[in-house]
Formats: structure tokens, C-alpha cells, sequence
């Protein structure tokens, strides 16, 4: 038995084998540590060296931080890094709505990307990494490019910008994940200053971080749902929703506003 969701959708399905294994890797290596996790930080060195000598640089320097560690040291950085920073939590959706309640259909849709693709779920929750992972290698190869366009990439660059301010370690991990993907997938764009004061404004744009403001790309409609499948008949869309920011203060209720209502 298989103890990670990506390990069970190499089972199902015939992907790119080099690309299933750096995947893979890269799950095991934002699960919680366990007694393997110096040997996968080689082996994900050995898988990316030669297309991203970059890359492989940073996952060097982050084999000797793990080297260093006792594996309570290890355990507790992991924990203070993802578990108890929301700026670096590993669950995609969060990043892309926050508490704004489409994070619950985004979530509804994860679970059912997982049903769809016979990826038992872990204790984790269905748009944690580790599903989002064993996702994209189970699906068709335009699928997982839109799936990463829309919805995973915008995600690991919020992370990313996260972990390089506080200089964590795993920063060389997310930072090969996004390498990796946008080998197979194509280019990403990086979460830039524009992107960063639009999320200051808390009060205009509800959630965490979001909803979407009008004009950014909302992932639920840029990563459209099959018309059947493991949800059924059922379409899990989000409302026409309008955004406005306030430019004069603080936004109220007014701000966000379903389109069908006067």
C-alpha cells in the first residue's frame, strides 16, 4: 500500500515515467519528514540536475540543511514552515480564494479530480499538494497544463514569494517544483508588486487572498469543469460575481456583489 495519493496514480495511469518519479519526489518531500527524507533529497538532486542545474543547486543546499538536522529539528521545521505560516500553507486553494466560500467549491472540485482519477485521499485535504500532485500526473497531458496554468502556478508563486522573504530552506523545493511543471507545461508568471498591494487591500477584496478582482483571471472559470463525470450532473461554478475595490477607504459589504441581484 501505497502512503502517498501521487505513488496510486502511477498505478492508474501510463504518464511520462521521469516526470510521475521527480513528482513524486517532490511530494514526499512537502509530506511530513520521515526516516527516508535525506535519501529523497538525493534523489530528487540526481532527477534535475541535468535539465535544471539551477535548481539542483538549491536542492543541494537544502540536503545539507536536512543533513544538519536531528529528525525532531527537521519535524519542527517543517511544522513551523506549512503548518502554522497561511503564507506558505500547502493547500493550493487557499492561496487562490482564501475564506472566501468559492474555496469550498474549488475544494468540492479537487475531490472530485481524485474520484474521477481512483486517488484515494490522505488525511490531507483534497487541494493539499500531495493530491494536487497525484493529480496532474494521472491526467491527460492538456489537462494538466491547464490545470497548472489556472490554478497550481499562481499557488506556488504566492508560496514561493513567501518562503524566499523568510529564507526557509524549502524554498529550494517549491522553487524546483515550479521549474519542473513549467518544463512539461510551459512558462508561469511570478507573483509581482502589482499582485502583492492588491492583496494588502483586505477590506476591498475579502478572504485571505481573494476573491479575484476584476480583471485577474478567476481559476474556477480558467480551469473549466467537465460536463460529467465523478460530480455527476452537478456544475460547481462560481456566481457572476462583480469586484470593486474602494479607492476612498475601506470597502463594506457593497464591495462584493452578486451580478444577478439589483
Amino acid at each position: 500500500m501505497h502512503d502517498l495519493p501521487i505513488l496510486q496514480a502511477i498505478d492508474s495511469v501510463q504518464p511520462e515515467p521521469e516526470k510521475v518519479r521527480i513528482l513524486g519526489t517532490i511530494s514526499r518531500l512537502l509530506s511530513y519528514p520521515d526516516k527516508h527524507y535525506v535519501p529523497l533529497v538525493e534523489l530528487l538532486y540526481l532527477l534535475v540536475q541535468s535539465e535544471h542545474a539551477d535548481v539542483a543547486r538549491g536542492i543541494g543546499e537544502f540536503g545539507q540543511y536536512v543533513e544538519q538536522c536531528t529528525e525532531y529539528e527537521l519535524e519542527e521545521a517543517y511544522t513551523r514552515t506549512f503548518d502554522v505560516n497561511p503564507s506558505c500553507a500547502l493547500e493550493i486553494g487557499w492561496h487562490l480564494f482564501g475564506e472566501d466560500y468559492m474555496r469550498g467549491q474549488f475544494l468540492v472540485r479537487m475531490r472530485g479530480e481524485l474520484a474521477k482519477y481512483e486517488i484515494p485521499e490522505s488525511s490531507e485535504l483534497p487541494d493539499h499538494l500531495t493530491h494536487v500532485l497525484a493529480v496532474i500526473a494521472a491526467m491527460p497531458e492538456d489537462d494538466a497544463r491547464m490545470f497548472s496554468q489556472a490554478c497550481v502556478f499562481p499557488a506556488l508563486h504566492k508560496m514561493q514569494t513567501a518562503l524566499d522573504k523568510t529564507e526557509s530552506p524549502y524554498r529550494h523545493v517549491i522553487r524546483c517544483l515550479i521549474a519542473v511543471l513549467e518544463q512539461y507545461y510551459g512558462p508561469s508568471e511570478p507573483w509581482g508588486e502589482n499582485d502583492e498591494r492588491q492583496l494588502r487591500n483586505a477590506d476591498a477584496f475579502p478572504g485571505q487572498n481573494g476573491p479575484r478582482p476584476r480583471g485577474l483571471a478567476d481559476p474556477l472559470r480558467s480551469y473549466p469543469l467537465p460536463h460529467s463525470g465523478a460530480c455527476g450532473t452537478s456544475v460547481i461554478v462560481p456566481f457572476q460575481m462583480q469586484y470593486t475595490a474602494s479607492t476612498d477607504g475601506p470597502a463594506d459589504d457593497s464591495g462584493l456583489r452578486p451580478g444577478n441581484e439589483s
